[in-house]
């Protein structure tokens, strides 16, 4: 058995001889034994597929720690909890640590770390790479687990979390919109486009988007379960958000004619979904004006939206940066640390293309965060 065997036999097993989109790109990622994030194999830095923020450089994780800190302040939290859903390799949660530790040892000491996690393989990684934090911690298979069990006071964080929850694909066709399905061809996989399925035709008629004949858009039928178990873990604090993606006027507008979805396969960007099932990333831009909105409907008010350059500018990222007079690049640790800065606040790279949003529950001190001044958009 392998996912090819087991797509094709859901394929062959249903009346239309086909799955929608949105399941198939579900098993690619998500099957407990062939998935893409189920499998014993690196996915993040040189020896993977694509590099992430956290990756890049400690200095990120030591700037999210001091805006988790001074959260945790303005909420007057006194035994506060760190979530991180989906943090991979937990190279982002021990790098936050690390700072906590050093930087905040009054609340370290207190505080309770809560990662959410599906893969078993991710899970391991994470133990080993905070196991020498001495504070608690706490493990979840999923949000709607942890949201069962648990109401906390604290920060939710999610890096790369959103952006990766299988989508429906559907075009505008001059007759309204179909969907794209997926059912198997001479060599492989291949998409076909059919009827729209009942769930999402209810909610294209909701959002009632005016796009151009051809245009294809992704749909992420997840975010309001998620937003709804995000509120209901969370008893008052805050939800920090980085992620690809656009507001809704922007993800959906005519210049994105093709929709957002990529594959990242050995650090190749490509949009074939069909070309290396389970053994590649898929990925699509994460819509922030319907996150907000489902937040609002549970209790998480928005307070702040903007790009990742702007978020970290604020945040203090430039005052991390180190005075030195090295001169050889590749041993200077210094100007290693400089140039991650560079990296991260780039606006044509990952500064530009990653937005955060910051929601709030049970918080009235917002103006108490450094993250946020005058301009909380854009």
């Amino acid at each position: 058995m392998n996912l090819y065997t087991v797509i094709r036999e859901e394929i062959d097993n249903r009346s239309e001889k086909a799955i929608p989109f949105s399941r198939y790109m579900e098993l690619a990622l998500y099957h407990p034994d062939y998935g893409y994030y189920m499998s014993d194999k690196p996915k993040v830095g040189k020896a993977g597929d694509f590099f992430t923020s956290a990756s890049v450089h400690p200095v990120f994780g030591e700037t999210l720690a001091d805006v988790v800190e001074g959260m945790w302040q303005a909420g007057e939290i006194e035994a506060p909890v760190l979530v991180e859903i989906g943090g991979g390799t937990g190279t982002l949660c021990k790098n936050m640590l690390n700072r906590l530790q050093e930087a905040a040892p009054e609340l370290y000491q207190s505080m309770t770390v809560m990662l959410i996690e599906s893969s078993p393989y991710h899970r391991k990684l994470q133990q080993d790479a905070i196991h020498s934090h001495d504070v608690k911690k706490v493990w979840y298979a999923s949000l709607e687990e942890a949201a069962r069990h648990e109401q906390i006071e604290g920060v939710i964080l999610s890096n790369e979390w959103l952006d990766a929850f299988p989508v429906h694909l559907v075009e505008r066709t001059a007759s309204g919109w179909q969907e794209v399905w997926v059912t198997t061809g001479e060599a492989g996989f291949r998409e076909e486009k059919g009827a729209v399925t009942p769930e999402l035709s209810d909610y294209l008629s909701m959002r009632n988007w005016k796009v151009p004949s051809g245009m294809r858009l992704e749909v992420n039928m997840g975010l309001k379960r998620a937003a709804t178990d995000v509120s209901h873990l969370l008893k008052r604090g805050y939800v920090l958000t980085i992620d690809y993606g656009d507001l809704e006027e922007e993800l959906y507008h005519p210049s994105r004619k093709n929709g957002t979805l990529m594959c990242y396969y050995r650090h190749q960007a490509h949009d074939d979904p069909f070309a290396h099932p389970g053994e590649e990333d898929m990925t699509a831009h994460v819509n922030f004006s319907a996150w907000s909105e489902f937040g609002e409907q549970v209790g998480l008010s928005e307070v702040a939206y903007m790009r990742q350059d702007k978020f970290l500018m604020r945040s203090g990222l430039l005052q991390k940066a180190v005075a030195h007079m090295d001169r050889d690049p590749f041993t200077s640790v210094a100007m290693k640390r400089n140039r991650a800065i560079q990296q991260l606040m780039d606006p044509a790279g990952l500064g530009g293309r990653f937005r955060v949003m910051i929601q709030a529950k049970g918080i009235d001190k917002l103006s108490d965060l450094r993250c946020l001044d005058s301009s909380f958009r854009l």
